[in-house]
């Protein structure tokens, strides 16, 4: 009778204990959902927007492979406002995909609001489907930068609080933005605090500075700091390039999901070897096989989509084959090929050169 109340003690202390911590961390014990924009993530790792990868077809595989949100390709507003065609083919999403952020980037408040207005619009009729639409204000592209959008905003807090709160009374779906550190120095939590009372929904901010580059090999401590100082959701972004990585990141930041980029190209079984790892157990690296596997499937659905091109496979194609010895003479070929025929049987005819 003495060891069972004993442990009825320990047991109730327990969950006291439980009890007490923070929602974040008894959230990433249990995996409850957490909401992004209008949509509930069951995960914490996501995919970050990559102009000229994340077409539909790539967020797609992504989700199958443990993605628990995607991003389009950045359009530009002005693009949209104008109904280039373009501009909506690297917004287009679909059900089956959801939750997705459709993203976009520009200079200022009338020519966003108008954008987010023609968003919304097609969004009601099932034309798109988005959880949110995300302002990019992180992008470091010198033509980006020469329009006065992107990261160059990071100059201008004001003003980037001016767009979002432009945004938001234009919108029904949930606006959300994605920033950086600062421009040259660490003013996050100063952007982040205007970016929330200008009544953003949710914000991703990568922990390096716009004219840094990638000189700075850490300092997602930021991120932290932001999440801490923040009242709505946010995803940490930078430098998650291994599942050991993305997960570090997130208990040390305490932010409440991990954006994956330049790492899921060719290997979007990062996103199943991350949650794998949060759950306690370790998945193997991926094997040629299996990447083929996920090329094959990528070629799938751009057609199924109708983004296949000879230029978006060779793109892949290179990253799939990343990682691996004896690759230059496939690359080469890769280069050299002009059709998406060509492109897959160059793939299928490559072995690894350690393979025993």
């Amino acid at each position: 009778m003495l060891l069972l109340s004993v442990l009825g003690k320990c047991s109730t202390i327990k969950e006291e204990v439980f009890t007490r911590q923070s929602p974040k961390l008894r959230r990433m014990k249990r995996h409850d959902p957490m909401k992004y924009g209008n949509s509930d993530l069951e995960g914490m790792f996501v995919l970050g927007p990559m102009a000229a990868y994340t077409d539909i077809a790539f967020r797609l595989l992504c989700r199958h492979r443990g993605a628990a949100m995607c991003f389009t390709e950045f359009s530009n507003a002005n693009a949209i406002v104008r109904n280039v065609p373009e501009s909506f083919r690297l917004m287009r999403t679909c059900r089956e995909e959801m939750p997705v952020g459709i993203q976009i980037f520009g200079p200022d408040e009338e020519v966003m609001k108008k954008a987010v207005q023609k968003i919304g619009e097609r969004v009601a009729t099932g034309e798109l489907f988005a959880s949110c639409i995300d302002i990019n204000f992180g992008c470091p592209s010198g033509s980006v930068i020469r329009a006065g959008a992107g990261s160059a905003l990071l100059k201008k807090p004001e003003k980037i609080a001016a767009i979002v709160s432009a945004c938001v009374s234009a919108s029904k779906l949930p606006i959300t933005a994605k920033i950086r550190a600062g421009w040259n120095t660490d003013n996050a939590v100063q952007i982040a605090t205007l970016v929330e009372k200008a009544g953003a929904a949710g914000l991703t901010i990568h922990w390096r500075t716009a004219t840094e580059g990638r000189k700075r090999s850490s300092g997602w401590e930021v991120v932290g700091e932001v999440k801490r100082a923040a009242g709505i959701p946010v995803i940490g972004n930078g430098g998650a390039n291994t599942p050991e990585r993305a997960v570090q990141f997130l208990r040390e930041t305490g932010c409440d999901a991990v954006m994956i980029s330049s790492a899921a190209l060719g290997n979007p079984g990062i996103f199943g070897r991350s949650n794998a790892l949060l759950n306690g157990s370790e998945l193997p690296p991926p094997t040629w096989e299996e990447k083929l596997s996920d090329f094959h499937e990528y070629a799938r659905l751009a057609e199924k989509f109708g983004v296949l091109s000879p230029k978006s496979m060779r793109a892949h194609a290179i990253e799939f084959l990343t990682g691996f010895e004896g690759v230059k003479l496939a690359r080469k070929r890769l280069n050299a090929a002009k059709t998406v025929g060509e492109i897959t049987a160059i793939m299928e005819e490559f072995t690894p050169a350690n393979r025993a």
